[in-house]
């Protein structure tokens, strides 16, 4: 396959509002793809060079690909600059500058090699060589891969195409319909690594991705937990629990191969380097290889109190890294071990995985493992989940002591009960912004004065709007959110949104948002939720706590299936005794 094909393919997706069509054109371009071709194919069409979890980046910025731009075409750095002052896109300079001409039959496997040539492209003079070498790519490449080759050296493909989308692409490239996705999303949970997934289905068929084990290096999709109203549901429902203090910190999941330990975050981010304790503290262990499941908070050991999420997520950085361990020490709490000296713990029950957590990690001070508490009284867990929200934690976490491990599932085998309002919602929701309407007043100069938000319909893999976001954020709150969004722009509604409010500007779902609201109500405006003529629901007074794009992704947040049950559980609230 040419680039030139994959960029014809690539316009396509760009151009669909249709989650169906991604779907069909998706299968349309992976039928047409060799063995040897699929695994790159999977990874560019996501703007990647390899899986998510590893920290290659083509390495870019918009001033060395005007740089590289100049270079190829022959143009003054000016005159690009000016190009791109007026058309805001230097994807579509590039298209520009390129012109009609029909470029060099590239393959696809080639324009991935030498993309990768110019990621790792390091030390003296590497800046230099990374921007010849693109301009030289370029040079071969018609306006549409042009354009394409830009926003992948940039990080700004956003074609709206998640993994649930690929996973069913796949699928109806083989079968014809997405009877294999479970066992592809299996596979996928199991090892984060699409493009591995995808070659060894072309290569080896449904038994061979069946097959594909919990790996060291890999990080395992999260296992997530659902929602009960108050302990009295959780016993009722659960009986005995293990109930563990709930940390308002960064999910880490730490795998340790010998000497090699790497810790990757809920969403496939490598921290190993930002969070360098962790990472010393877990070399240390004695067993050869580990992963250990947990949570990494900021402490202050002089007061003795956990810091908020806010100050956690600083520590991702990358500069300044020492000082930020020096100033602001990270421990992390560990409540679960997956994998140990050569052996998947996943299928394990609980308890003896937790009783395995104690032996792994003693001794260590900085690797701690969470506190736990077994019981079957709701009385008990009341007072359990006061203390730790006493404490300034979140609240607790409580699971049931004979359950398996399953990744990337969220169920009743593990259940969060978190701390109070005064409102009826009695919890914070996750949403993902949408778009963005112009602000009037004072809110002008910020650029946006509300916000339109969703949340995720895992099962359609789309997202549904549930309401409009105008207060919980400072001055500076705001001039964040409208940088954030200027870079997240489409020109139209994405193709994994659903929507019948239609705001100014479109972004593409990736900003996630903490929000509290009183209420849940329906809504025949909003769609999350929203099946035939039945209403969708709405958020009555949301107020924004906090970013949380650190540690989510837009397919971590509040799902509809959470909205409904929240729903359920406040109007039961609501019935008089």
């Amino acid at each position: 396959m040419t680039f030139t094909e994959l960029s014809s393919y690539l316009d396509r997706l760009e151009s669909t509002s249709s989650r169906n069509e991604l779907v069909k054109i998706l299968s349309d371009l992976y039928s047409k793809g060799s063995p040897e071709e699929i695994q790159p194919l999977s990874y560019l069409i996501q703007g990647r060079l390899v899986p998510f979890f590893e920290p290659v980046e083509i390495g870019l910025g918009e001033k060395l690909v005007e740089a590289a731009l100049a270079e190829a075409y022959g143009k003054p750095r000016d005159e690009v600059a000016k190009l791109y002052s007026r058309v805001g896109d230097l994807g579509l300079v590039a298209a520009e500058l390129a012109g009609a001409g029909a470029g060099t039959d590239i393959s696809l496997t080639e324009v991935h090699a030498r993309l990768t040539e110019i990621a790792y492209a390091a030390g003296a003079g590497s800046v230099e060589k990374k921007r010849s070498n693109f301009a030289g790519l370029l040079k071969q490449a018609d306006a549409a891969s042009a354009k394409h080759l830009v926003r992948m050296a940039l990080g700004r493909l956003r074609l709206g195409i998640g993994e649930p989308t690929v996973l069913d692409a796949l699928s109806f490239a083989k079968r014809g319909d997405r009877k294999l996705r479970p066992v592809l999303e299996a596979a996928y949970n199991r090892t984060s690594d699409l493009g591995m997934i995808a070659r060894t289905f072309w290569e080896g068929g449904e038994e061979a991705v069946a097959a594909l084990k919990v790996t060291v290096g890999r990080p395992i999709r999260s296992q997530l937990a659902e929602r009960l109203p108050n302990p009295e549901a959780v016993i009722k429902r659960l009986g005995l629990v293990a109930v563990q203090p709930k940390y308002d910190g960064i999910r880490v999941q730490i795998h340790k191969n010998g000497d090699d330990v790497r810790i990757f975050s809920r969403n496939l981010e490598d921290f190993t380097l930002m969070f360098a304790e962790l990472t010393r503290a877990a070399g240390a262990l004695k067993d050869e290889t580990l992963i250990l499941d947990g949570e990494a908070i900021a402490y202050s050991k002089e007061s003795e109190e956990y810091l908020p999420f806010q100050l956690t997520a600083s520590r991702r950085r990358q500069h300044g890294i020492e000082q930020a361990a020096q100033d602001l020490p990270l421990i992390a709490f560990v409540f679960d071990i997956l994998y140990r000296d050569g052996r998947d713990l996943t299928e394990m029950p609980y308890e003896q995985r937790l009783a395995l957590v104690d032996e792994v990690i003693a001794g260590s001070t900085v690797l701690l493992p969470a506190p736990i508490i077994k019981t079957d009284s709701a009385e008990v867990l009341t007072k359990i989940l006061l203390d730790n929200i006493s404490r300034g934690l979140e609240g607790v976490v409580v699971k049931r002591p004979d359950s398996p491990y399953q990744a990337g599932a969220r169920n009743f085998n593990w259940v969060k009960l978190k701390r109070h309002t005064s409102g009826q919602l009695n919890d914070t929701v996750d949403l993902v912004l949408l778009g963005y309407y112009f602000g009037k007043g004072k809110r002008a100069a910020f650029g946006a004065g509300a916000l339109l938000a969703g949340v995720y319909d895992a099962e359609k893999d789309r997202f549904g709007t549930i309401t409009k976001l105008g207060t919980g954020l400072s001055d500076a709150g705001w001039r964040e959110i409208h940088e954030r969004a200027d870079k997240l722009q489409v020109d139209h509604k994405p193709a994994r949104v659903d929507a019948i409010l239609e705001p100014d500007v479109w972004l593409e779902p990736e900003v996630v948002v903490e929000v509290l609201a009183d209420e849940i109500t329906p809504s025949p405006r909003h769609t999350a939720g929203m099946v035939g003529d039945q209403p969708g629901y709405a958020l009555r007074f949301p107020r924004i706590v906090s970013f949380r794009s650190a540690d989510k992704r837009p397919e971590d947040a509040t799902t509809v299936k959470e909205i409904a049950e929240l729903f359920r559980q406040q109007r039961e609230r609501k019935v008089p005794a």
